[in-house]
């Protein structure tokens, strides 16, 4: 017998996804109980700022996104340091690690990733996805001299400029032949490398961690080129699996994620997914994932109208941001353009200084095109770039012949704006 709609929404997990989902509802005037579940003891806080500003400062205040007692005033029923355990579909019930169980009208799942784990363990070996995580790393660097960072993608590069900056010896170890070769165009990944290099990072491509082990001197990685990293303690970033098991446990529909459709609805029309672990139609029709705090808020969206009975909000270009050091860059869209596998004809690069001085800009172009767009300290001249690739612009070869991005005459381009465009100035 099903729970009915009477019996609310029952969120699982309480990250900056599950979060927002619960939110949006109560603001938005959501008839029914709401209540959201949590594996934390924390409310619902962001990510991004915990391998930056917390990391240098773990006294950095908790990135929440409201206070907890604003929960409380929306009548939001908070069950944190609890986990579900189990799904009935038939019932439409979920089951908590205390014996409990939650009847749901709806359910959305936003358990988010699990870091993906090397092939051994160690004491001295940190990953980095929560608070406690954080609050680990740096009370090792309080104490050590030196750091090993596994994986050279966005987390571990942050790790390590975070990390430098508090005055560690830091080397990175990249399995590939470059840095941020999963979705950084080589010339952008490039700058970000040389940054690093003059820092005094030691960076290492095209190896692998063959063996490690540990002893009172600190932690050995025996590389696959035979040389040695001795390191007071390492951190492992190498990606995140998609939480899946209430979903595969249940026989929903998976596919590295939960597979849903448009308005995030499961195979299970009650039950929808959000953020990391959601796997989305991408623009050839096979679900994809995407990782990104926009990700997080879109999707999330999404899901309240659907809930809401409401017209699903437009589609946006991807958009995502990393800092390190004095580098901000900012990325949208399809930035892989004419690299290996795109298949993309006539694909290219246009490289172009920005409307501030000293940022540089990266058109990327299916013939004219813009499909993807790279910015370093250049977040403005990227809020038009978003806009132009959102709505699909085709770019005048007078613009792309120019040395300098023409923030202007984009933005005559975009007359009128698409619905689904949000300026934001990073």
């Amino acid at each position: 017998m099903s729970a009915g709609t009477d019996a609310g929404v029952v969120i699982v997990g309480a990250g900056q996804a599950g979060g927002r989902v619960a939110l949006q509802l109560a603001q938005r005037g959501h008839p029914g109980p709401v209540t959201l579940i949590g594996a934390e003891s924390l409310p619902p806080y962001e990510r991004p700022p915990l391998s930056k500003e917390m990391l240098a400062d773990p006294s950095h205040p908790l990135p929440v996104l409201v206070p907890a007692e604003e929960y409380e005033r929306l009548g939001i029923a908070l069950r944190l340091g609890r986990r579900a355990t189990a799904i009935d579909r038939n019932r439409q019930q979920v089951t908590l690690d205390d014996g409990s169980s939650l009847p749901y009208g709806r359910l959305v799942l936003a358990t988010g990733g699990r870091p993906r784990q090397l092939p051994f363990s160690l004491e001295r070996l940190q990953v980095l996805r929560t608070v406690d995580d954080v609050r680990a790393i740096a009370a090792r660097a309080e104490t050590a001299t030196s750091v090993l960072v596994i994986g050279g993608g966005v987390i571990g590069l942050e790790v390590a400029a975070t990390l430098r900056k508090r005055g560690l010896a830091v080397t990175v170890v990249e399995v590939g032949s470059r840095l941020l070769g999963r979705n950084f165009p080589e010339p952008v990944a490039a700058v970000i490398a040389e940054r690093h290099a003059a820092e005094g990072v030691v960076l290492r491509t095209g190896v692998r961690i063959r063996s490690v082990h540990e002893d009172a001197g600190g932690l050995h990685a025996t590389l696959s080129d035979g040389s040695t990293v001795t390191a007071d303690f390492a951190v492992a970033g190498i990606g995140i699996t998609p939480d899946t098991a209430l979903a595969q446990e249940c026989g929903l529909v998976t596919d590295d994620g939960v597979v849903v459709d448009a308005d995030m609805r499961s195979s299970d029309p009650a039950i929808l997914a959000v953020g990391d672990m959601a796997a989305i139609p991408g623009p050839d029709g096979r679900p994809m994932r995407c990782e990104t705090w926009q990700n997080a808020n879109v999707t999330a969206e999404r899901a309240v109208a659907t809930i809401l009975g409401e017209a699903i909000p437009p589609g946006e270009a991807s958009w995502f941001w990393t800092d390190q050091y004095d580098l901000n860059v900012q990325l949208t869209g399809d930035t892989m353009v004419g690299g290996p596998d795109r298949g993309l004809n006539g694909g290219r690069v246009v490289e172009q200084s920005a409307t501030v001085a000293g940022g540089r800009l990266y058109l990327m172009l299916e013939g004219d095109r813009l499909v993807g767009a790279a910015a370093i300290n250049a977040g403005r001249d990227m809020s038009v770039c978003r806009r132009l690739v959102a709505s699909g612009a085709v770019l005048p070869a007078a613009m792309l012949e120019a040395g300098r991005f023409d923030a202007r005459a984009a933005r005559g381009l975009l007359t009128p704006s698409p619905a689904s465009a949000r300026q934001v100035d990073a």
